[in-house]
């Protein structure tokens, strides 16, 4: 019976994480950052051909100006205002996607084509730069009075943005591609598409208590899976999920883009698939623009209903829960490495009960064993006959019921388990917190895979860990009282940490921490429960 559980267990937990990996962004790959240019003019890029820019025609469309505050440097395009960069400078993400091309110099994807800025407005010239004593403003302007501005704080990351328009043009807010793009490739006169959304995940829009969102690719095209999504529905908060994580491995989008006006944006279907802002009668409009982490206390201080963007998946109010403890287990052991030890030890604790429970009735298994067997004997003879199956099972089970045995009993601590450890994976992989966390010699990174070497030919990493955390499953399955078939055993014994060995390795270090203290404390208990054991009498 034993088998039996870790088999129903095994299938469970592999259905979840195949689900799980199905709806979890996919990796991207590594970025090629490209050159930044201080307040000055660069030769205008190529536009590849079915990107509608929807710009006026201009000497010079590519254009940049780049300025920056302690915490922000930011890109915007000189024609038309638009936000194309902000870099984090405390360790230099860079928000948005920038143009990728192979070793050869094709272009595979283009760079993201930026928030806010104005559709059918040009402006001419360099911006104005106002300093003042609180923070700069930049203003974007043109013959025809038009003027949007960016006020940037010597200190933070939320923007206030100001736009003019005496004819009452509009301004965009986020806007992405209409279509998948195409360009040709000239080593073969193919058209290629290009991704032009690579390393972007959501568009959202929030109320006080809802959030609405869909990942921008899925608004493109129709797939065999799925049919091509609507934008959400318009609001005066507006966002999008930002960050550009290194290495190319990005799985979490731990930075934010947000808007918030005073009015509802217009939700726009026809030239950009996103959503503008435009000016009141009087030809104005004002904006607040949030660029910075999903970190909670940061989010509330721009105002309560952001802390909604930080996605803890399905177990999300598990997720939350546990996150808290670990905030408050945090405040009094620094490291998050050692923080998440203590929760381990903490929630093993938790569910010492339940678990002693489940060693005991393996143990009271196995007394009962060499009965069960005879019972399964006895009947052999009927062969497949469902009629006699199913009167030892009814015999098997009044077996049981005498013996005071329950043989799904020891599902239930595994079951609840499940829960806890998906609601900490998506936890370790959402908290702003577990960044970067590092923990003790080469594991600087609680909320990255932990890689030592990559298996060759298939290139999957394996970490310390990881290994260890397999070793410790089959310590654990050796010391567990043996029941059922002794082949089925050996190949459980062996399969199933295997196959978590490599799923684990996959996973962020925090959560492989996590459950290798949780086992290494399983044996202790395993091993407590199996010497204060006492067998009672097997009634027939």
């Amino acid at each position: 019976m034993k088998n039996k559980n870790l088999l129903i267990f095994l299938v469970l937990s592999m259905g979840l994480m195949g689900i799980y990996y199905a709806l979890a962004p996919k990796p991207a790959p590594p970025q090629v950052p490209a050159p930044q240019v201080q307040v000055a003019e660069q030769a205008a890029l190529p536009v590849p051909a079915g990107i509608p820019v929807g710009l006026p025609a201009s000497s010079d469309p590519g254009a940049q100006f780049t300025f920056e505050n302690s915490d922000l440097k930011l890109t915007w395009r000189k024609q038309d205002g638009s936000l194309l960069q902000a870099i984090w400078k405390q360790d230099g993400t860079t928000f948005f996607p920038e143009e990728r091309r192979d070793k050869t110099g094709r272009l595979e994807a283009p760079a993201f084509i930026g928030i806010g800025g104005t559709l059918d407005s040009r402006f001419e010239g360099d911006p104005e730069i106002q300093r003042g004593e609180a923070g700069d403003t930049i203003s974007f302007h043109n013959a025809s009075g038009e003027r949007l501005s960016y006020r940037l704080p010597l200190k933070g990351h939320v923007l206030d943005v100001d736009w003019s328009s005496p004819r009452g043009g509009k301004v965009y807010l986020i806007r992405a591609l209409s279509e998948i793009p195409k360009v040709r490739d000239p080593r073969t006169g193919e058209e290629v598409e290009l991704n032009p959304l690579h390393s972007l995940d959501r568009v959202f829009t929030l109320d006080e208590k809802r959030i609405d969102s869909v990942a921008w690719m899925k608004t493109l095209q129709d797939h065999w899976y799925s049919k091509r999504k609507a934008l959400p529905p318009a609001s005066r908060r507006v966002g999008m999920d930002a960050g550009v994580e290194k290495g190319g491995n990005q799985r979490t989008h731990y930075f934010t883009a947000i808007w918030e006006s005073g009015q509802t944006a217009i939700r726009d279907t026809e030239h950009f698939p996103g959503y503008q802002l435009a000016p009141d009668a009087s030809g104005h409009a004002q904006a607040r623009l949030y660029l910075g982490p999903k970190h909670k206390p940061e989010l509330e201080a721009f105002g309560k209903p952001y802390t909604q963007v930080m996605d803890f998946g399905f177990f999300g109010l598990v997720a939350k829960a546990m996150f808290w403890i670990l905030l408050n287990i945090q405040t009094l052991v620094p490291n998050w490495g050692w923080a998440i030890v203590v929760f381990s030890v903490l929630l093993r604790l938790a569910l010492w009960p339940l678990n002693n429970k489940t060693t005991v009735q393996l143990m009271r298994m196995k007394d009962l064993e060499p009965h069960q067997k005879a019972l399964q004997a006895k009947y052999e003879k009927f062969g497949n006959d469902m009629q006699k199956k199913a009167e030892m099972q009814k015999e098997l089970m009044a077996f049981y019921k005498k013996n005071g045995h329950n043989p799904m009993g020891g599902c239930l601590p595994m079951l609840l388990q499940m829960p806890v450890f998906f609601a900490l994976w998506s936890m370790l992989s959402a908290v702003f917190e577990l960044r970067h966390a590092h923990w003790i010699f080469w594991i600087k990174d609680l909320s990255q895979a932990e890689i030592i070497f990559r298996v060759p030919g298939f290139g999957l990493p394996i970490g310390a860990l990881a290994i260890l955390l397999g070793v410790s499953m089959i310590a654990q399955q050796m010391m567990t009282p043996a029941t059922g078939d002794p082949a089925q055993r050996k190949m459980m014994m062996f399969l199933m940490p295997a196959m978590m060995t490599f799923f684990f390795a996959n996973t962020p270090a925090g959560l492989c921490l996590y459950y290798l203290v949780f086992n290494l404390i399983g044996m202790g208990q395993t091993w407590w429960v199996m010497r204060n054991y006492k067998p009672q009498p097997v009634v027939i």
